[in-house]
């Protein structure tokens, strides 16, 4: 126990002894390319991590130069400099878009870092919108970020699945993909009522798979034309 105190002691002494002019400037570590905004209440968190802060000092983030309220206190560097904390990606409505996010010393905002990324919205849309069940549409999608799985759409019907398709792995650092296909690949003509197309990365159905994306579908029964008299 002496020991461990006696270095930290060492540490800190060191550290005060450093003249401001010869520390380098803070750097914050590399984030991940795009991040995911599925509602303005669920979007995926950016984690902060950063070097070189005035030791103990209290560490202001900020996105696209708005205030950020951090996860839990504020964050502070530790007594090498080193910050941790993390925030929330900005809401996009539609598409994505760059963002910046920039950690600032609260004591003096001139000494800042910052890193940037991409947000996405979590989407996915059927075109045209309507359609007969056997037509093909194409289906376009972002916000699938796991490059390393399939996009998979799970055709549900009163709770149940009743087929799965394969659409394949998802592009760029956002995860986008577009399919042309029958927006029913079924033999059978599909049963009259509500069905739920949800496209996940799960090869099984799972209403809880995140991400996912529901897409409602309604089933109408054929109208057969009136013979002409």
């Amino acid at each position: 126990m002496l020991l461990r105190m006696t270095f930290l002691a060492a540490a800190f002494a060191a550290v005060l002894a450093t003249p401001a002019s010869a520390q380098d400037p803070p750097v914050l570590d590399a984030v991940k390319p795009c991040y995911v905004a599925a509602q303005e209440n669920q979007r995926e968190f950016v984690t902060v991590s950063g070097h070189n802060f005035s030791p103990f000092g209290y560490v202001d983030l900020y996105i696209d130069d708005i205030a950020q309220q951090g996860v839990g206190a504020t964050p502070q560097a530790d007594v090498f400099g080193n910050l941790s904390g993390a925030v929330q990606a900005p809401f996009v409505e539609d598409g994505q878009r760059a963002f910046t996010l920039r950690a600032a010393e609260h004591d003096n905002s001139a000494i800042f870092a910052t890193a940037t990324s991409t947000v996405t919205r979590l989407a996915v849309a059927q075109q045209p919108a309507s359609a007969a069940t056997s037509q093909r549409v194409r289906f376009r999608g972002r916000g699938f970020t796991d490059l390393t799985r399939p996009v998979y759409m799970h055709y549900v019907f009163a709770g149940k699945s009743k087929k799965t398709a394969r659409i394949g792995v998802p592009k760029g650092d956002c995860g986008l993909f577009s399919v042309k296909r029958k927006q029913f690949p079924f033999k059978k003509s599909p049963q009259v009522g509500v069905w739920t197309i949800q496209f996940d990365q799960s090869l099984r159905y799972d209403p809880q798979a995140s991400p996912r994306v529901p897409l409602t579908i309604k089933v109408r029964r054929k109208i057969r034309p009136t013979p002409a008299r």
